[in-house]
């Protein structure tokens, strides 16, 4: 059962995974630039290992920082060759737009660095709609430490219980629940640790899911209804 009610006065989404298709971008390129120097990440790792900027993420990978740097521009060069081809999940810009028009505040926090993802945000034609982000180089904290999405709260001087986050990684689950905001949480088909799965207060597979809760919780679009919360 849902619970009600919805009384969501703010939004932050996650980026890449949760408003952007490119989630097998990052994990081919970050398998792909650490593979020369230990045996290739599967998906599951490379996912495990997410949480801040990319050099973060890559050094988790590694184990050290023997080779880092190398690693590094061989993700940051694989992505300068790849990433226009990442488009916006479907429906999601119609609901930020939608959000936006209504007045409801709207944040990111993402691990990408902040150079990276305002050129994302810029080429998407989304910049305006989100008043704060808070990026993977912006804090020495980095996901699954909440600070970053309570920066975003804080600005707002709105209560966590009533900000909505989403997102999809394991990283995101547990911030989420660090800092005491709600969570629609995306699964992307995969096995999540059932602990995780206690805070989110609904729990859906794909990025359009979430989208259509969001779009019944909070704007009252009763065309669909949102999917049963966890």
């Amino acid at each position: 059962m849902s619970r009600q009610p919805f009384n969501y006065r703010g939004i932050v989404f996650d980026l890449d995974g949760t408003l952007l298709d490119s989630m097998r971008l990052v994990q081919e390129g970050m398998a792909m630039a650490v593979e020369p120097f230990r045996p290739r990440p599967d998906r599951t790792e490379v996912m495990g290992s997410l949480g801040g900027p990319s050099a973060a993420c890559l050094l988790r990978l590694l184990g050290g920082r023997a080779h880092l740097a190398a690693a590094l521009a061989a993700y940051t060069r694989f992505l300068a060759e790849h990433e226009d081809s990442a488009r916006l999940f479907r429906g999601a810009r119609r609901l930020v737009r939608e959000l936006h028009s209504a007045g409801i505040p709207l944040g990111i926090w993402t691990g990408r660095e902040r150079s990276m993802t305002l050129v994302r945000l810029r080429a998407l034609a989304l910049m305006d709609c989100f008043d704060v982000l808070i990026c993977g180089d912006d804090l020495d904290s980095h996901k699954p430490d909440p600070e970053g999405l309570l920066r975003i709260v804080r600005r707002w001087g709105l209560p966590p219980a009533e900000v909505l986050f989403v997102g999809d990684s394991d990283q995101d689950f547990a911030g989420a629940r660090a800092a005491g905001v709600p969570m629609v949480a995306i699964h992307h088909a995969r096995t999540i640790a059932p602990g995780l799965l206690k805070h989110p207060i609904a729990v859906v597979a794909t990025p359009p899911e979430a989208f259509a809760w969001i779009r019944t919780a909070v704007l009252g679009d009763k065309r669909r209804p949102a999917p049963a919360a966890r």
